[in-house]
């Protein structure tokens, strides 16, 4: 994740992060890259990407983005009294032309799935739910929007809660293993994607959120599905289908979609693949890692929970928030690893804009600026908004194992237009599970540290 405007006044940040091993547009000039990060964006969080050499388009491209996210949340948030599907069952005027086409969306899909998708998951006299594809919706638009806004754009990727939309030149992205979902872990597989989108879902994240409208009944838990399509409402369509079915039937449907390719992962980890995807997937390069110089299946994990601030997308699930007005970006997010004689031992997180400031960072650059956190190329299932896990194997970063000891967890933030808030505390990593708290800050909540047995993630 990688934030816009950064604030070079403040004290230094760690200068870099292997946080994931996953390539994109490596063509092009990493001047050329501007990436701007949201949290709590439609309920989850949000990541722009565009490649220009001109700053002035990216910009004009990145306030479209945002500008037609504003102005589809008001016509489709159903938790806004006065979006207009709020307000249209309770009035007599003609839909918009973005309201006709989210409601002609599923129209199609419950008749191609066989009522699988439905705008009323719940039963026909239940509240309308438009969060599937009404999301993939604004992905779509809002990625057409940058492209009028600045035609001269080379690439662009828009990323919202893990659904994704590709344009430009050919891009790696990784797709998320249910069973290792946490945000520095490696990913399952890469695909290659070029003029198309990416879509997910899954109960790993959110649990038994995604319901067959055809039989009522949730999808099963641990099922994910990853569809690759010519635009996100497809892709989105696509991948909730192949949850709450069997796979013999979703991917007979995938199969009948010209251009679309699938993979789904069955709850006890059986891979499936359409009978394309193979030919888009990428080999998936892994550094062999020491074993880890603790009890045997000890790790420790970490829970950040980013403050929405004075973001307007607030809110908790679907479209979240109940408002207009601006997003504001947090800008940097750090986390890192200290021994007892205060070296640095492992960064876990470091998230930042623009490559071209890591080398004002401190001295850590040169040992570990070489590194991108490319966390906006990962297809996954829509996370909630603001929230992150982070997990440490005993490993530094050189792949080597550390000793039993104590260690000390640093959280660094800095907000664009708002507050600075860092916090420290020593764990100890020896034979016995133990816990550590470090406390809220303005920019997050309090963030819990476990140290001990494996948690189950899938």
């Amino acid at each position: 994740m990688i934030r816009p405007f950064q604030k070079m006044t403040r004290r230094s940040f760690l200068a870099a992060t292997a946080l994931l091993p996953v390539g994109a547009l490596a063509s092009v000039a990493e001047a050329d890259r501007h990436h701007y990060h949201y949290d709590h964006v439609l309920g989850t969080s949000m990541d722009v990407v565009l490649w220009t050499r001109d700053a002035a388009a990216a910009e004009r491209a990145r306030e479209a983005i945002v500008d037609e996210i504003l102005r589809l949340n008001s016509i489709l948030n159903t938790r806004i009294p006065h979006s207009e599907i709020s307000m249209h069952s309770a009035t007599s005027h003609y839909p918009s032309a973005d309201l006709r086409t989210v409601f002609g969306a599923y129209a199609d899909w419950e008749r191609r799935t066989g009522g699988m998708i439905s705008i009323r998951p719940d039963g026909k006299d239940l509240p309308l739910n438009v969060d599937a594809l009404g999301k993939a919706y604004i992905i779509d638009r809002a990625a057409k929007a940058a492209r009028t806004a600045a035609p001269e754009l080379k690439s662009l990727l828009l990323n919202i809660g893990g659904d994704i939309v590709s344009w430009g030149d050919t891009q790696e992205l990784g797709v998320t293993n249910p069973h290792e979902p946490h945000d520095n872990a490696t990913p399952l597989t890469l695909v290659a994607l070029r003029n198309a989108a990416i879509a997910t879902s899954g109960t790993y994240e959110r649990g038994l959120h995604l319901r067959n409208a055809r039989t009522g009944q949730p999808a099963p838990e641990g099922v994910s599905a990853t569809v690759v399509a010519q635009d996100a409402v497809t892709a989105n369509a696509l991948a909730t289908m192949l949850c709450v079915t069997d796979s013999a039937e979703g991917l007979r449907l995938v199969e009948a979609v010209p251009g679309a390719e699938a993979l789904r992962i069955a709850p006890d980890g059986t891979q499936q693949r359409s009978s394309g995807f193979a030919r888009m997937e990428r080999p998936l390069l892994i550094r062999a890692a020491a074993v880890a110089d603790w009890p045997s299946g000890f790790e420790m994990s970490i829970n950040l929970v980013l403050k929405a601030g004075g973001s307007a997308f607030g809110g908790r699930g679907g479209f979240g928030g109940r408002g207009g007005g601006r997003p504001l970006p947090l800008l940097y997010v750090a986390v890192w690893v200290e021994n007892s004689a205060n070296k640095v031992v492992r960064v876990l997180a470091f998230w930042a804009n623009k490559p071209q400031y890591y080398r004002e960072m401190s001295g850590f650059y040169s040992a570990m600026g070489r590194n991108q956190n490319l966390m906006y190329s990962l297809a996954r299932a829509t996370r909630r908004p603001g929230s992150y896990t982070l997990v440490w194997d005993g490993l530094d970063d050189e792949g080597k194992h550390v000793p039993p000891g104590t260690y000390k967890m640093i959280v660094e933030t800095d907000q664009e237009h708002g507050d600075y808030a860092k916090q420290a505390g020593t764990i100890d990593c020896s034979d016995m599970p133990s816990t550590l708290t470090l406390p809220e800050t303005s920019n997050f909540e309090p963030v819990i540290i476990q140290y001990g047995p494996r948690q189950n993630r899938a």
